[in-house]
């Protein structure tokens, strides 16, 4: 795949949550992006140019929009734009594919798949990608997210766990808003049930959640299994 710097619009911007926005952006000729790659995002912003790397959601090989998720960050100062009434049209660059952890590396027929936070977007683009793979027999699922109203592409993931029985979906909450809720806590406490053996494991947030659930699952000295970490500060 070659990398291209591309001219593109602001076309849509949704809610996810109440903090967090899918953005799609309109480019003129086609760009192929895997699932699991990212793309550097220029725009203008009080007359200088500002770069940011964001992790597509998308799972169409190629297409003429890239579509990535962002949570809003106080002291950001890129991702409050996304916030504002006149982000819509707006022009930018966008230069990729970049990245080294894509969907096309996995080779497993068990598939586990890790988010915390916003990289459940990145865990989207390989879920979509692996359920069009004959050869995956076994998907799961597990995000981790402050609250019920954090969880980021829900309806998505509930959706394909009720409609493919060889997918199974938990959402791990570690400050609820129900205390009855059963998943509390962190991901790495809420591994239960999992065989890493023979599996392609693939994991993307926040360097500390991912490191500390990279140390529990390989304390389990799991064979024949693949890592992919997408790990961001």
């Amino acid at each position: 795949m070659s990398i291209q710097i591309q001219e593109g619009i602001i076309s849509h911007v949704t809610d996810l949550t109440k903090t967090a926005k899918e953005v799609i952006i309109t480019l003129a000729d086609a760009l192929v992006c895997p699932p699991g790659s990212f793309v550097n995002f220029f725009i203008e912003l009080s007359g200088a140019p500002v770069r940011r790397a964001y992790s597509v959601v998308n799972a169409n090989a190629e297409q003429k929009t890239v579509t990535f998720s962002v949570r809003h960050t106080l002291n950001g100062v890129v991702t409050p734009e996304f916030w504002k009434d006149d982000i819509i049209g707006r022009t930018v660059r966008v230069m990729g594919p970049l990245g080294l952890n894509t969907a096309d590396k996995l080779s497993h027929a068990t598939v586990h798949l890790f988010a915390y936070g916003i990289g459940a977007g990145v865990i989207k683009a390989i879920a979509e990608y692996s359920l069009q793979n004959p050869t995956v027999t076994t998907m799961t699922i597990t995000t981790g997210s402050r609250n019920e109203e954090d969880i980021v592409y829900k309806s998505y993931f509930d959706e394909i766990a009720k409609d493919n029985p060889h997918v199974t979906v938990k959402y791990v909450i570690s400050d609820p808003l129900d205390q009855s809720y059963p998943f509390k806590g962190y991901v790495q406490d809420h591994l239960e049930g999992l065989s890493f053996d023979d599996s392609d494991i693939y994991m993307c947030g926040q360097e500390k959640a991912c490191n500390a659930l990279l140390e529990k699952i390989k304390a389990t000295n799991p064979q024949n299994t693949s890592f992919f970490v997408e790990a961001f500060h």
